[in-house]
């Protein structure tokens, strides 16, 4: 395994790293309900961040292709655990049932399975070639059908819980306005 000095790639390990930090500082406080969830959601945008460090990272394009799919380990998991944190966090706790947690894990872990099964059907990326950028070697992807299906299913869960972040802004009283508005902010950063 080759690597190659990217600029980019400091700035995204020394992001993953701190989100991690904050993930182990965060599970620490257990007396809090939420904790567990956010420390999730903060683990799986590490390893999304780091994926994506070392894919860049690589020079070799067997490599880059591995470090692609395990970013999916984060990936996958970002938009339903954002979803459950939220719903803990907004007093909906109640929908978290055990079935309904099973039925978000549905998705992902299809997607998962079919990011690793990829070559034998495509449906993920339809092709993927090496282009270069500059002095950057960067794998260019077209996509498949199920990659607009996981798309889809990420951003309506990550919609559904914008909403009600933001509903919660409108209705909170200070200081938890303040709290609600960052968390706000913070979802609105992939919009």
């Amino acid at each position: 395994m080759h690597w190659r000095y990217v600029p980019y790639v400091i700035p995204l390990i020394i992001t993953a790293i701190g989100v991690a930090g904050l993930a182990l500082f965060v599970r620490r406080r257990r007396s809090v309900p939420v904790t567990r969830t956010f420390a999730l959601f903060m683990f799986a945008v590490a390893a999304w961040l780091l994926g994506y460090a070392l894919e860049l990272g690589s020079v070799d394009l067997s490599w880059k292709l591995l470090w692609a799919k395990l970013q999916y380990l984060g990936i996958v998991v970002v938009p339903s655990v954002w979803l459950a944190f939220v719903l803990q966090y907004t007093g909906r706790k109640k929908l978290l049932t055990r079935r309904n947690q099973a039925l978000l894990a549905i998705e992902p872990l299809l997607t998962l399975l079919l990011v690793g099964t990829n070559p034998f059907h495509g449906l993920v990326w339809s092709s993927i070639a090496p282009r270069a950028v500059g002095t950057l070697l960067v794998l260019e992807f077209e996509y498949g059908l199920w990659f607009w299906i996981h798309a889809t299913y990420s951003y309506t869960l990550l919609l559904v819980s914008t909403w009600l972040l933001f509903c919660v802004f409108t209705r909170a009283r200070h200081p938890y306005r303040a709290q609600a508005g960052l968390l706000l902010i913070g979802a609105l950063a992939p919009w």
